[in-house]
């Protein structure tokens, strides 16, 4: 099965967006469970913040990929934002089952990660819920080490026993 990525500068719907998003952060709070740790949100809240706040993750200060399979059905998807000047924050990295196994996970770090390079970032920080073996292994694959808590890290400070913290620089 072919996909196809692509980086926009808004998003046509909203509904799917808003979505796929929900089934994320389903996922993201699940795996929170399994390791002690608790959302304090829903996912369809957590995905209205998204979108609320939209413009964090569109040019110019961050990207938002997506990803489509058959008959234009969104998949996948992959956000960028900014941390700081020189450092971009990879962040709701998710990929529908329907469409796993097909190296998209990683196709959408790449987008992400080139896309960073593209706008002069010297480092991506990104953070995974401990134990999310498939996701530390692509960023792992690609030269990212583990550090403790960004200071910019987005996600709540409550939250940090149960999240793993890495760093890519580019050379």
């Amino acid at each position: 099965m072919a996909y196809r990525i692509v980086s926009v500068t808004e998003v046509d719907d909203e509904p799917a967006f808003e979505e796929l998003l929900t089934e994320y952060y389903a996922v993201v709070f699940r795996k929170l469970g399994l390791v002690g740790g608790s959302a304090k949100k829903e996912p369809k809240d957590m995905a209205s913040s998204v979108l609320a706040n939209i413009q964090t993750i569109l040019p110019p200060t961050g990207r938002l990929f997506l990803a489509y399979g058959k008959q234009d059905r969104l998949v996948g998807c992959g956000t960028l934002q900014q941390a700081r000047p020189d450092a971009g924050e990879l962040k709701r990295l998710f990929v529908r089952p329907e469409a796993s196994g097909n190296r998209l996970g990683r196709a959408l770090v790449d987008a992400r990660m080139e896309a960073a390079r593209n706008m002069g970032w010297r480092t991506l920080l990104v953070n995974a819920v401990t134990g999310n073996q498939d996701m530390l292994r692509i960023y792992e694959s690609l030269g990212f080490r583990f550090i403790e808590r960004y200071p910019e890290c987005s996600d709540p400070i409550e939250l940090t026993d149960y999240f793993d913290y890495m760093q890519f620089d580019f050379s």
